[in-house]
């Protein structure tokens, strides 16, 4: 499941055969990535409160639930990271063509 970062992050090769519009999406859709994932953080938080809280929840589906989160959470930084860096360097590769841009037009 290592492996997940490399899968999920674009190299730079990829990025500069990017058009500009693709590089807006990437980043654009990096953001919503980390977004969904940190506000999924947030509602399994409170339904493991709840579950926790409640007289019904047995200790084998607390064991099941907390086997299935721990696999989670392994994977989702490295998830996170990759998108973040994705993020990152769409954004730096556009402000770069700007520069070019800018610098042949003066």
């Amino acid at each position: 499941m290592k492996n997940i970062f490399y899968h999920t992050r674009i190299n730079n090769e990829r990025l500069e055969k990017m058009s500009d519009s693709e590089l807006r999406l990437l980043a654009s859709s990096s953001d919503e990535v980390i977004y969904s994932i940190t506000n999924g953080m947030k509602s399994i938080a409170n339904l493991a409160n709840a579950a926790a809280n409640s007289e019904e929840y047995s200790s084998d589906d607390a064991m099941t639930d907390l086997n299935r989160l721990s696999r989670l959470f392994s994977v989702l930084p490295l998830i996170i990271e990759a998108e973040y860096e994705n993020n990152v360097n769409a954004r730096h590769e556009l402000r770069e063509r700007n520069n070019k841009t800018i610098r042949r037009e003066s």
